[in-house]
């Protein structure tokens, strides 16, 4: 049986998404950190994890794209998680004795409106939302709660006292991606969108219009750029990593002359991988 990988404690969203990502039938191994993931896959300790790169709401997960760079394991599939934060407590509290709820950052940033109707709730930042649920389910004090997963509460035995409480309930998304050690073949009978993702850096940062000139390598080739991101190079001050995504499978010519191209303008550039179109599903465990 196969061990996959995410960073909390069982009942994290991200458990849901490597069972997604991975199939049932594998062993899910929670980690206190993205790092612990990419080690453990780069070891061979687990066969492959599940690693958050964006939110809908709150934005991308910086951190899991510098490790991207650091590690540079393959991307081999994502999916896109419906979330709905829940508020967890110890079973018999009401909203007027908590004074704290706890959760992931990334959580009370996505139920920041729920904070400013209850100003009397301090949220505090947890390493994870179902990390969170554990920590309130050990204390037993009603004064406290957490954000987490309906399952989380379930698993923990907490009452959820208020569902969906994220700033705009039903579209709450987080992107995944599945990580493992080597990359997985393309189906070449499958008819379903490919999606390609990559980390360059430029010749020259300094150049006028380098940027506009590398990504020119897609525009002129009407290939369509789903996102580019930077981040700051580890080694080189003021210079930039630039993280990109587009539609496009790399045994495509067309493909094939644009990445050509790119390592013409580019003093860097790495496929991190070629992986189907993600499916959006809602969380079921």
């Amino acid at each position: 049986m196969k061990k996959i990988a995410f960073q909390g404690r069982r009942g994290a969203y991200s458990e849901s998404a490597a069972l997604h990502l991975f199939g049932e039938n594998v062993e899910v191994v929670p980690m206190n950190t993205f790092e612990e993931i990419f080690r453990s896959v780069e070891s061979g300790a687990v066969d492959g994890g599940a690693i958050p790169i964006e939110n809908s709401t709150a934005g991308s997960v910086y951190e899991n794209f510098d490790l991207s760079y650091k590690w540079r394991l393959p991307i081999v599939a994502e999916l896109f998680l419906q979330i709905s934060h829940c508020l967890c407590v110890v079973p018999g509290t009401k909203i007027e004795d908590l004074r704290e709820v706890l959760s992931h950052p990334q959580g009370l940033a996505q139920c920041s409106r729920f904070f400013g109707r209850h100003p009397h709730i301090k949220g505090t930042a947890f390493f994870d939302t179902a990390g969170s649920a554990e920590e309130v389910a050990r204390r037993g004090d009603k004064t406290v709660g957490a954000i987490a997963s309906a399952y989380a509460a379930k698993y923990y035995g907490l009452e959820v006292l208020a569902e969906g409480i994220e700033n705009i309930p039903g579209v709450n998304y987080t992107l995944f991606y599945a990580i493992q050690k080597e990359a997985a073949p393309l189906n070449s009978e499958c008819a379903d969108p490919v999606k390609t993702a990559l980390i360059f850096t430029l010749q020259d940062s300094g150049k006028s219009g380098a940027l506009y000139e590398a990504l020119g390598c897609f525009a002129k080739r009407n290939l369509n750029l789903l996102r580019i991101e930077s981040r700051p190079h580890p080694d080189r001050p003021w210079e930039f990593i630039f993280y990109l995504s587009f539609e496009g499978n790399p045994k495509d010519p067309i493909v094939i002359e644009a990445l050509q191209e790119l390592q013409n303008v580019c003093d860097f550039v790495y496929r991190l991988g070629s992986f189907y179109e993600g499916k959006t599903v809602k969380l079921s465990y």
